[in-house]
């Protein structure tokens, strides 16, 4: 009976902080620092995909947004990637809980901003 109890607390302390909703912001600054892109991310329950939004806010442009779904165990600065090509191409990269990477191209310069997901 004491081993049932114990069971069912841990069960139900278990339970209650997987409901927690997590939140996550992650920020990255090109290298001539005219764009900034925020990465928010909110994770309701432990089986539920990320809700990320991927916010770009370059030069004199009104800021953007991309909104989607991501199938990951965690959003952390080791598992979503920032790589600038140049001051005006970054890749971005989310790791999924598959494996397989899920990857953002972003172009910005004092002309144009375009992002998109890039299928590989």
């Amino acid at each position: 009976m004491k081993n049932s109890l114990t069971l069912i607390l841990i069960a139900s302390v278990l339970a209650l902080t997987s409901c927690q909703p997590k939140q996550v912001t992650l920020t990255n600054v090109s290298p001539n620092k005219q764009v900034n892109i925020t990465v928010k991310a909110q994770h309701k329950a432990a089986l539920d995909p990320w809700t990320v939004e991927l916010d770009v806010k370059a030069y004199s442009f009104k800021e953007g947004h991309l909104k989607f779904e991501l199938q990951a165990n965690d959003i952390t600065d080791q598992s979503v990637k920032f790589n600038w090509q140049d001051d005006k191409t970054c890749l971005i990269t989310f790791d999924q809980a598959d494996g397989k990477p899920r990857l953002f191209k972003l172009l910005a310069d004092s002309n144009q901003v375009q992002m998109g997901e890039v299928n590989l």
